[in-house]
């Protein structure tokens, strides 16, 4: 691991490719985490939410777009999230 010495002493060009590797890779897990949850999913399934607004509720898949799903509320309420964001049951990441 890179500390805070090693990063001090490098150059600017240096710190702006080591942050780009950085986002790329941060950017491909993402990605594979989206893509891993769309293949979970199917609509009809409960699965809730990682973000404040929706914490602790339980929606229901209504609808699978290609990154993101339309998830429902009990109430009626729908809500178009991001498939990163979404959390599935059943020993399911």
């Amino acid at each position: 691991m890179i500390g805070y010495k090693e990063l001090s002493n490098m150059s600017s060009d240096e710190l702006k490719s080591l942050n780009r590797m950085i986002v790329d890779i941060f950017n491909e897990r993402k990605a594979q985490k989206a893509w891993e949850t769309k293949h979970t999913l199917k609509v009809g399934q409960v699965v809730k939410v990682n973000h404040p607004k929706l914490m602790g509720h339980n929606l229901t898949v209504t609808k699978i777009n290609r990154t993101k799903a339309v998830l429902q509320l009990q109430k009626g309420v729908t809500y178009t999230v991001p498939l990163s964001l979404i959390i599935t049951y059943n020993g399911i990441k």
